[in-house]
């Protein structure tokens, strides 16, 4: 074999190389984004979690209101950085299982008091990958006994 053909194999290697690095790497691109945004959606969701178990607590103690609640829940979304697009929703159940119409003011002690809440996660990969735009609804519940 000659100086001249060895170098003629070596960059159609290359160049073979590269084609198969072009046609890899949008899909290791997408696993690694993916694997981001999957991570942010369940980091979210804990600190979403904590908030509503949080605002469940505040609603289970004695003479407090759903404004309390709500103040409770609003400060811990403005800390988390997750207060946009944020819907609370605070039921009150007797021990029958019946919704109490008049909320934590006719709530009774053995009450079930629940904290709900529901928020947008904006998808940031959907800026660089078309198709992956938009948001998620996450909803999370927390109960707790009315004291």
């Amino acid at each position: 074999m000659e100086a001249g053909e060895h170098n003629k194999s070596m960059r159609g290697r290359r160049g073979q190389a590269v084609v198969e690095f072009a046609l890899v790497l949008p899909v290791l691109l997408l696993l690694v984004f993916g694997a981001m945004e999957f991570g942010r959606a369940y980091f979210d969701y804990h600190l979403l979690l904590t908030v509503a178990r949080q605002g469940a607590r505040t609603a289970s103690l004695p003479a407090r209101t759903e404004a309390d609640v709500q103040n409770t829940v609003d400060g811990l979304l403005a800390q988390s950085g997750l207060s946009e697009n944020c819907e609370t929703t605070i039921t009150v159940t007797d021990q029958a299982g019946q919704e109490r119409t008049g909320g934590l003011t006719d709530a009774v002690e053995g009450d079930m008091v629940s904290v709900t809440l529901t928020c947008d996660f904006q998808v940031v990969v959907g800026s660089l990958l078309p198709g992956f735009s938009g948001t998620v609804p996450l909803r999370v519940s927390c109960a707790f006994r009315h004291e």
